[in-house]
């Protein structure tokens, strides 16, 4: 009994001591983490740079050029020459539609015009010797008049046949549909076939396919009214894709809508950036992100954005004093351009100056 016992309390001694162990540790775990806190710098130096103010905005690729193609005619489809993502030429054939019922209104308009010819050269000869009778008193005159006017109706009516002619055969040749434009086939959702309808002064008709000029393509971008004043058309942009990391193309602002609009409580104005480009990685519809540089300050002096503070109207900065002393003094800067990181000082600071990233708590200012 008294083994157990002295088992036990050996036993309570020993867990006794672990947890006084890792409390000491924590303990000290703690303070190292304090120290290591105290001895991070808090404080920058001031420094020459070239640094450039930027607009950075994203939006979705869309072609400067892009047709709707449609039928000016209805009729079946019947034969497909091209596939949805195909490149085309201008005026390459791209649907043809079924001709027969057109070369059967060709054929009636060639007879119809060379019918209504006869009888325009019946009636030239009837009046030609109605006139000459009725010159020689021969001829009454009203017949004369009817002549003269059966001849001229004959005129009418073969220039009427002659427009149904070529009405007739501009159809036939419509039943082949070609590219209004170069340019790469897409949203081809017909099959041969199919019935389509034709364009008209009131029906759009069917659509046939588009055709996108993929060379020459643009970005929509939403940009904050306080921005706007910063752009202007012909501006250089940076064109970049998260879809393709190491592609970045050129391009500028072709356009900037004049009139804005609100977006989540924020109002906006629309502007576009056009660049070129050939490579068949880049489609509509995939997402781009624009740069444009709106300011560069070139070999200026430039501290952390952090470190200039500001109260209503006037900037400062806390400006460490030298020979070891922890003293700051309050200093009012003038600064220009500024980005994510970094904001020009024009004037108050110099370089090689140490500043305080963050504001001196306890502390008085001393105006510098």
């Amino acid at each position: 009994m008294t083994s157990s016992v002295f088992k036990r309390a050996l036993i309570l001694l020993a867990v006794l001591g672990v947890i006084a162990g890792g409390v000491l540790a924590l303990r000290e775990a703690q303070k190292e983490t304090a120290g290591e806190k105290a001895d991070v710098d808090m404080t920058a130096v001031a420094e020459r740079k070239t640094i450039e103010e930027a607009i950075e905005e994203s939006g979705f690729v869309e072609p400067v050029v892009s047709t709707e193609v449609r039928s000016e005619i209805s009729g079946r489809i019947k034969k497909i020459f091209v596939e949805s993502g195909e490149q085309v030429q201008e005026g390459q054939a791209l649907i043809e539609l079924d001709r027969l019922a057109l070369e059967n209104d060709l054929v009636e308009a060639q007879r119809n015009h060379q019918a209504d010819a006869l009888k325009m050269e019946k009636a030239k000869r009837d009046y030609e010797r109605l006139k000459e009778l009725h010159d020689q008193k021969y001829a009454q005159e009203q017949e004369y008049l009817d002549a003269e006017t059966s001849f001229h109706l004959a005129e009418i009516q073969v220039e009427v046949s002659q427009a149904r002619l070529e009405k007739a055969k501009d159809n036939l040749e419509k039943t082949i549909i070609r590219a209004p434009q170069a340019g790469t086939v897409s949203d081809l959702d017909v099959n041969e076939g199919q019935v389509i309808i034709g364009a008209t002064s009131v029906n759009q008709g069917t659509l046939l396919l588009k055709i996108h000029d993929l060379s020459n393509l643009y970005v929509k971008l939403e940009v904050n009214e306080l921005d706007i004043a910063k752009i202007h058309e012909g501006m250089p942009a940076e064109v970049s894709f998260d879809s393709i990391p190491d592609m970045m193309l050129d391009g500028q602002v072709s356009r900037i809508h004049p009139f804005a609009f609100n977006q989540n409580n924020v109002r906006v104005f629309r502007i576009e950036v056009t660049f070129e480009s050939n490579s068949p990685l880049i489609r509509p519809g995939i997402s781009a992100d624009i740069r444009i540089v709106t300011g560069r300050a070139q070999d200026a002096v430039t501290v952390s954005l952090s470190a200039v503070f500001t109260d209503d109207t006037e900037r400062y900065v806390y400006v460490v004093d030298g020979g070891g002393s922890k003293a700051m003094s309050k200093r009012p800067v003038e600064t220009g351009i500024s980005n994510t990181r970094w904001v020009e000082i024009r004037q108050g600071l110099n370089e090689g100056e140490t500043v305080s990233l963050i504001r001196p708590k306890n502390q008085h200012d001393k105006t510098g």
